[in-house]
C-alpha cells in the first residue's frame, strides 16, 4: 500500500488482507469470525480487529486509516483521503464568502420586490435610509449570533430599542441554504414569497403609512443546525426617522 509516496507495509501473516468499514457480520450465508493473526505496519505490530471470511482476513478500513495514516469518512459514500491524517470526519466544507456587493445586491432585490408588490396594489414605493438599514442589520446580526429568532431582542428587550425611533414595523425571516438550493430561487425571491403568504407580514408590506425601508441580512444557523440566512425588513412610519442605532445584544 502506498501513502503520500511513503511505502507502508500492511501485512496480515499467512493470509490475504481485505478492507471493510464495518466489523464482524453474517449475511447471505457468509460468516465473519474474529481472528487473531498478527498485523504489522512498517515492521511494527499493531492492534487491529480482524475477521476471517471465506479464508481471508479483513480489517476495518477506518482502523487501517488510523494505523497507516490516511483519512476515512462518510460523505455521500465512503471517502478515502490519502493526503490527510485520520480523523474519521469529513473535512469542513468551505463556503464561498459573501461579499459586501453581494449583500448589497440582495438588499436591493428585496427592496425592489417590495416596491413592485406595493405598486401593483396602488401604493407608493418605499425609500431607503442608511440609518434604518443599519438598524435592520443589527437585528439580523444579533439573531444570527444567538439564534434568538424573535421580534424580541436576545436580551429580552423590545425590538424597538435597536434605534431611537419606536415608530417602525418589522418583518423577519430565517431561510436555510438547503431550502434555497431545493427551490432553485434567490434569497430575496423566497423571503418575499413567504412574507406575502403570511397575513401579518403582508400587512407590513402593504402598509400605506410607511415611508422608508431598511434591509438586514446575516449568516447563521437555524434550530436544526443548518446554515441559513436571517433576514430583516424594518420600515419607518411617515414623518419619523432613525438617528441613532444600538449595537447587537447577546
Amino acid at each position: 500500500m502506498n501513502n503520500r509516496g511513503k511505502n507502508v507495509g500492511l501485512l496480515l501473516t499467512g493470509m490475504a488482507l481485505g478492507a471493510l468499514l464495518c466489523g464482524g457480520a453474517a449475511a447471505a450465508g457468509i460468516t465473519a469470525v474474529p481472528t487473531w493473526q498478527p498485523i504489522f505496519v512498517d515492521g511494527r505490530q499493531v492492534e487491529m480487529e480482524a475477521y476471517n471470511i471465506n479464508g481471508h482476513n479483513y480489517v476495518k478500513l477506518r482502523d487501517a486509516g488510523k494505523q497507516v495514516g490516511f483519512n476515512v469518512y462518510w460523505q455521500d459514500g465512503v471517502q478515502v483521503d490519502t493526503d490527510a491524517p485520520y480523523t474519521g470526519a469529513a473535512p469542513a466544507r468551505e463556503e464561498p464568502a459573501t461579499s459586501a456587493s453581494d449583500i448589497s445586491s440582495m438588499r436591493q432585490e428585496i427592496l425592489d420586490r417590495t416596491n413592485q408588490l406595493r405598486r401593483s396594489r396602488g401604493l407608493s414605493a418605499l425609500g431607503t435610509d442608511p440609518m434604518l438599514t443599519q438598524a435592520a442589520q443589527v437585528r439580523a446580526e444579533e439573531m444570527a449570533a444567538t439564534g434568538a429568532y424573535s421580534h424580541t431582542r436576545p436580551d429580552g428587550s423590545d425590538r424597538s430599542t435597536v434605534s431611537d425611533c419606536p415608530y417602525t414595523a418589522e418583518n423577519i425571516h430565517r431561510i436555510a441554504d438547503r431550502r434555497l438550493e431545493t427551490l432553485g430561487k434567490s434569497l430575496a425571491e423566497v423571503a418575499m414569497e413567504d412574507w406575502e403568504n403570511s397575513p401579518s407580514h403582508l400587512k407590513n408590506l402593504l402598509n400605506s403609512e410607511l415611508s422608508n425601508l431598511g434591509v438586514g441580512l446575516a449568516r447563521g444557523v437555524n434550530a436544526a443546525g443548518e446554515d441559513c440566512w436571517y433576514c430583516v425588513q424594518m420600515s419607518t412610519y411617515e414623518g419619523y426617522r432613525v438617528t441613532w442605532v444600538d449595537g447587537p445584544v447577546g
